[in-house]
This record gives C-alpha cells, sequence and structure tokens, in this order.
C-alpha cells in the first residue's frame, strides 16, 4: 500500500510522513481533490466517495487511494485499489463483442451508484453492504495483458463497475474485474457513514 503523506508530498504538500491519517492529511487531501476538480471543472463534492489512481499499471495491489466526503468535508481516507485483479488481467472478459479488463476511465457521473445495506449483511452481494452500479459510466477495455492500462478500447455501460470490500489480504487478485475496492478493514469503516439507498456519484481522477 502506498503511503497517503507521501503520495501527498509529490503533490506540493509537507506533511510529516508517519503513517497517521489525521486532520491534517485529511485536509490536504482535500486540498488536491478541490484543485483536481477545479481543472476538471468538475463540481466539488457534499457527500460521497471520490477515487484517486496514482498510475496505470495493474499492479494487484491497493495502492490506489479514496476519499469519504460527509458534508463537503473529508471524514475518512483509505487505501484503493481502481483496476482489476491479475486474474481477471489475465483471465479477462468478453463483453459485447471485446475481450478485456474492464478499467474505468478517469470520469465524474452523477447519481451513478447507490448504496446497498441491510440488517442481514450476509444475505447481501458478497456478504457486505455495497454500492451498486446504476447508471451508464465509461471504461476502457484492456485484453493485451501487459500489467499497463492501455487507453484505447472504450464502451459506456452498465458494467457492475460496483464499489466494494476485497477481503482481508493485501492483494486485488480475484476480488475485482474493474470494481473499485477497499480491503474489508477500510471498508466496514466507510459503510458506517452512509444509509441504505443513498446515491452517490462515481469521481475518479487519474494522476497519469
Amino acid at each position: 500500500m502506498k503511503n497517503l503523506q507521501e503520495f501527498l508530498n509529490t503533490k506540493g504538500e509537507n506533511l510529516k510522513v508517519d503513517g497517521v491519517v489525521g486532520r491534517f492529511t485529511l485536509d490536504a487531501l482535500d486540498r488536491y481533490i478541490q484543485a483536481e476538480c477545479i481543472k476538471r471543472k468538475w463540481y466539488t463534492h457534499g457527500n460521497g466517495l471520490v477515487w484517486i489512481r496514482t498510475d496505470n499499471t495493474f499492479s494487484n495491489k491497493f495502492d490506489d487511494f479514496v476519499a469519504v466526503y460527509k458534508g463537503h468535508r473529508i471524514v475518512y481516507a483509505a487505501p484503493a485499489s481502481t483496476t482489476a485483479g491479475d486474474f481477471y488481467v489475465y483471465n479477462p472478459l468478453t463483453v459485447n463483442g471485446i475481450t478485456g479488463t474492464a478499467v474505468a476511465v478517469e470520469q465524474q457521473v452523477n447519481n451513478s451508484h447507490k448504496f446497498v445495506s441491510g440488517a442481514n449483511w450476509s444475505n447481501l452481494w458478497l456478504g457486505a453492504p455495497y454500492f451498486q452500479q446504476v447508471a451508464p459510466i465509461e471504461i476502457y477495455r484492456d485484453g493485451n495483458k501487459n500489467n499497463q492500462v492501455d487507453k484505447v478500447t472504450k464502451q459506456k455501460g452498465l458494467y457492475g463497475i460496483n464499489f466494494h470490500r476485497a477481503g482481508v489480504g493485501n492483494l486485488v487478485n480475484k476480488w475485482s474485474a474493474g470494481c473499485q475496492t477497499v480491503p474489508d478493514a477500510y471498508w466496514f469503516e466507510i459503510v458506517k457513514r452512509f444509509n441504505p439507498g443513498d446515491v452517490i456519484a462515481f469521481t475518479l481522477i487519474c494522476t497519469s
């Protein structure tokens, strides 16, 4: 997992790299996200999740980040993966006649994901609350298996690019075929902050 403070320091911050994601780090992350949204002419968030892809590789690791906004303020941040795990990189799916691993394109799509939860989590998909894709988004289909995200073949639609848990290990593996994922220890902190039926945007910032 990449260190969030080290990442932000490469973007002009001067944070102490101690691994403690406290208010100073969250405020620095907010400054970075706000600046990136302004550059892209995107709106800034009141409530929801913002994903940050830190490179263009299929690393099979949680080396991206997600920020949780509530009331126009970041209240939590966690390591994440915005790319598929090794299994689906080397065993890509075929959808609409195109074979390739799904990779979300950098974008902001309003009202794209709905929070699904319930009293008995074991009955839910993957046994945990998640955000279900409910509006079309853009993806790349990358089928050359070279571990680099190729921005060539695009599709737009409903492909089940959900936001969800990713288990207790340090590798993505089969947990994602293109979804945005977060290790369990962080995911269950994130879902505490949302209510069943909440609909949020998909905002993905790519740094390269």
